[in-house]
């Protein structure tokens, strides 16, 4: 089958998630070998195949070899499905939860961790990311409840969608103030770096 010739070694499959992922840039073979976290001696062996495929489009200019993905190629639509990056894929589940988290009536939603930073770990299988979310709520009696949704609706949507979980962080304000004050690192990033998804940070105490 043509699908073995082209996605057939984990070479070919990090090269093609370097070009479909950057479909208007060019890549010398040096360059592309660097992207792609292989030798360039390998990535001179394994090209013939995507290019004689014509999903890969070949320059010579000198002594260099000049690679951009064929945007035309009826496999570059349906690989772009396949290599969306992981950091976007991980942001939509994060919305996902969001929504769900909003409905419950929950007043700031904070992103934090790897997914925030936009550096979700590219081994999906062995070393997977995880979504850290914090959830701030205005009554303690409230926590728990909202706490088992969030969890119950990401076993039963997220996780069977997108093969990871969320580990969600239930708070009122004055508990997370609290954490804060206290210098707990978690929290204190989150101050620092966390994403806003709905509301506010919570104003530092003084």
């Amino acid at each position: 089958m043509y699908l073995e010739r082209i996605l057939g070694t984990g070479t070919k499959v990090n090269v093609l998630n370097v070009l479909v992922n950057n479909p208007e840039r060019s890549f010398i073979e040096k360059d592309l070998a660097v992207a792609a976290g292989a030798a360039v001696s390998e990535i001179n062996r394994q090209m013939p195949d995507l290019v004689n495929s014509g999903l890969v489009k070949l320059e010579r200019i000198g002594k260099n070899k000049i690679y951009t993905i064929n945007k035309k190629h009826f496999l570059f639509v349906k690989l772009q499905g396949l290599f969306d990056n992981l950091n976007r894929i991980f942001m939509k589940a994060a919305k996902k939860i969001l929504s769900y988290a909003v409905s419950l009536g929950v007043k700031t939603v904070l992103l934090v961790g790897s997914v925030a930073k936009g550096s979700v770990r590219g081994d999906i299988t062995e070393a997977p990311s995880d979504i850290d979310m914090i959830f701030l709520v205005e009554k303690a009696g409230d926590k728990e409840q909202i706490y088992n949704e969030i969890i119950s609706f990401v076993n039963r949507d997220i996780s069977l969608e997108y093969g990871f979980i969320c580990y969600p962080i239930v708070l009122t304000n004055k508990e997370y103030l609290e954490r804060l004050k206290k210098g707990e690192r978690f929290i204190v990033l989150a101050q620092a770096e966390g994403v806003e998804l709905y509301g506010k940070k919570p104003r530092r105490f003084k």
